[in-house]
């Protein structure tokens, strides 16, 4: 497939730029949220520990809207789920400027985290939906792009007014409504059936006895990207930097994400995924521990040094996504894909409290601290992993890397733009109907496979 064709938009199909007009709004007031809370929180004087704490209710908010929610997409279907949540959404960003309180908060971040989970759930399964063995690597990628890019943008918008002010809650708050309108003027429906879903379960111990770096990488991930959304603005301010500098940090740092996946996926498609990830390991603990040294310096050093960190912790989902994958077998990455994001759940709720309980002690410095020995207990574990396997484990023949989304948040259905699984297909129809129903939607458990022969 050429450059030209996987940049076309024109090549997708009809309804997704639709859609992707409805998710960039969304990432827009999503972005700027999640920055803008951070700084609010240090500009309130709320401890760490209370930033923290609120941030890891945004996660488990997400996890739990990741399970409740899928029944409703099922029962209601995809739109009305997602006018729903981006109602709600709207509703607690303008409910945090106008009540201040750390209680409240946390309550607002806990449904807020579900509505982010349910109106990603909606998008990802209609990307997936959308997607064909032809066109889905031009899908991801576009939604990848659009994803990465609004994220930074909206954290940039937090120049746009005073951060001490209601004024910037109000306009995450419209950015969250303005993102039914596509969806709504458009006389279109979501998903109304599919195939039969290829799946084939696969256990937890399984997967881990197949790919336990993948499995350890994604928990890992989730502990660190978490940690670094929810808590960096709010080390920003602590440490002195400016409204804007805090937004361009944030906005930088998240772009830079675009180049890095890509590059250091294209090396991994060459090398031991697990070496790979040991050396972006590393490089993490090392920049850890200078980005501290660099803040006593300068703001460019600091955001030269955090980009080089960054880089590595915004790529490592994909690339232990990308390991699993290459041991498993095309009817199997479903499942799996799923438990790793289970486990990137796990590790996005402990992360913030974590992090902000060793801020609480050593000072701003202490995310830091966090995030460079996260990374240095994954690469210790890679390399107790590769000193163990040497001579034993056997070669395994390693698929093209491709970029997952998961920076801050991703569902389950995005894992079927896998390039070794066929995805599921479903209609779309622009003829006129108010008829959003999903009942016809098949969903019948997938018949268990004999048990694989231990390699």
């Amino acid at each position: 497939m050429s450059y030209r064709q996987e940049v076309d938009l024109r090549s997708l199909p009809a309804t997704l730029p639709i859609l992707f007009l409805s998710e960039i709004s969304f990432l827009l007031g999503h972005g700027l949220i999640m920055t803008l809370l951070g700084v609010r929180m240090s500009l309130e004087g709320f401890p760490s520990q209370m930033a923290g704490l609120l941030m890891s209710s945004f996660s488990l908010g997400f996890v739990i809207g990741s399970y409740v929610i899928e029944k409703r997409i099922r029962t209601v279907g995809h739109i009305r789920v997602f006018a729903a949540c981006a109602a709600v959404l709207a509703v607690t960003a303008m409910l945090h400027g106008l009540w201040v309180d750390p209680w409240a908060w946390l309550v607002w971040r806990l449904f807020g985290g579900a509505a982010t989970a349910g109106l990603l759930m909606v998008m990802e399964s209609w990307v997936s939906g959308e997607s064909t063995n032809d066109n889905r690597g031009r899908v991801l990628g576009w939604y990848l792009v659009i994803s990465t890019s609004s994220l930074a943008v909206g954290q940039w918008l937090l120049n746009v007014a005073d951060p001490a002010t209601f004024v910037l809650f109000s306009v995450s708050g419209i950015l969250f409504t303005l993102s039914l309108v596509p969806l709504s003027i458009y006389r279109i429906n979501g998903p109304t059936r599919s195939s039969h879903e290829v799946s084939s379960k696969i256990s937890l111990r399984e997967l881990y006895r197949r790919a336990p770096v993948g499995l350890v990488g994604a928990f890992t991930a989730g502990l660190m990207v978490q940690s670094f959304f929810a808590m960096t603005p709010y080390y920003g301010q602590e440490i002195g930097l400016s409204t804007a500098q805090t937004a361009q940090f944030m906005a930088i740092t998240t772009l830079v994400a675009l180049v890095a996946q890509w590059t250091l996926g294209r090396i991994s498609d060459r090398l031991d995924r697990r070496k790979v990830i040991l050396c972006m390991a590393l490089v993490m603990a090392v920049s850890g521990v200078m980005i501290s040294l660099a803040a006593k310096f300068d703001f460019w050093v600091l955001l030269v040094v955090a980009c080089f960190h960054t880089a590595m912790l915004h790529t490592l989902y994909s690339l232990s996504l990308s390991h699993t994958n290459d041991w498993l077998e095309p009817e199997e990455t479903i499942q799996a894909n799923a438990k790793l994001l289970i486990w990137y759940g796990i590790g996005s709720v402990i992360g913030p409290y974590s992090a902000s309980v060793i801020m609480e002690v050593t000072g701003p410095d202490g995310l830091w601290l966090f995030l460079g020995g996260a990374a240095l207990a994954l690469s210790m574990f890679v390399m107790v992993r590769l000193h163990g396997s040497k001579g034993v484990s056997p070669e395994v023949e390693q698929e093209p890397y491709v970029a997952a989304v998961p920076m801050v948040e991703s569902t389950h259905y995005l894992s079927e733009l896998d390039p070794r699984f066929e995805p599921q297909q479903f209609e779309f129809d622009f003829e006129p109907s108010y008829d959003d129903d999903w009942a016809a939607y098949d969903r019948s458990e997938p018949q268990p496979e004999a048990e694989e022969e231990a390699r």
